[in-house]
């Protein structure tokens, strides 16, 4: 079993009660600074934080941004335009801002769900996000908090493909944009 295993096993409780998780619960006092415990604690910190806020899924629908502001986050909002524009855009949002939603105008009224690729052209990488929420209204809202926003942005020309959940993964939308930052007036 690898180092990463067991700490998973004693943090989910699969670690048998006794000697065994007595004796690791030691080797963990034993070594306080120890990179795999520290990439566990901070994997469950963040996966915590992600699940409290509702980014886990960076798809959400437009009635999450509202319960979010409810509570008092600040929730900048960010529209990509019909699918096909092809330019650069300035995209002035708050600094301050925690989370940005961006808007990806679908026009679907009849999907709940499609893929959502990510394609950072500069680098030639392509991220897909799986079972992505369309929101009732047709518009895909996809939620990050802003400092994955801004590194996002800053990755150059990025093209954002909505996709049909089938075999022939229709494209039902594209984005191509090439953001520049800039802070909201």
């Amino acid at each position: 079993m690898t180092r990463l295993l067991e700490l998973d096993a004693y943090v989910t409780g699969e670690l048998a009660d006794g000697a065994a998780a007595d004796a690791f619960e030691e080797a963990l006092f034993d070594a306080p600074d120890d990179p795999d415990l520290a990439f566990v604690d901070r994997l469950a910190r963040q996966g915590a934080k992600l699940a409290e806020h509702g980014t886990f899924e960076m798809g959400v629908p437009r009635a999450h941004l509202d319960v979010l502001r409810a509570r008092g986050h600040t929730v900048e909002v960010v529209h990509l335009g019909a699918p096909g524009n092809r330019e650069t855009r300035t995209l002035q949002f708050g600094r301050t801002s925690e989370f940005v939603a961006t808007i990806l105008p679908l026009g679907r009224t009849d999907l709940e769900r499609v893929d959502v690729e990510l394609h950072l052209a500069t680098y030639n990488v392509t991220k897909t996000i799986r079972d992505v929420i369309v929101d009732t209204d047709g518009n895909i809202y996809g939620l990050c908090e802003r400092p994955l926003f801004e590194l996002s942005i800053g990755a150059g020309r990025t093209i954002a493909r909505a996709r049909r959940r089938d075999g022939a993964r229709e494209v039902l939308g594209e984005w191509d944009l090439l953001g520049q930052l800039a802070p909201a007036p």
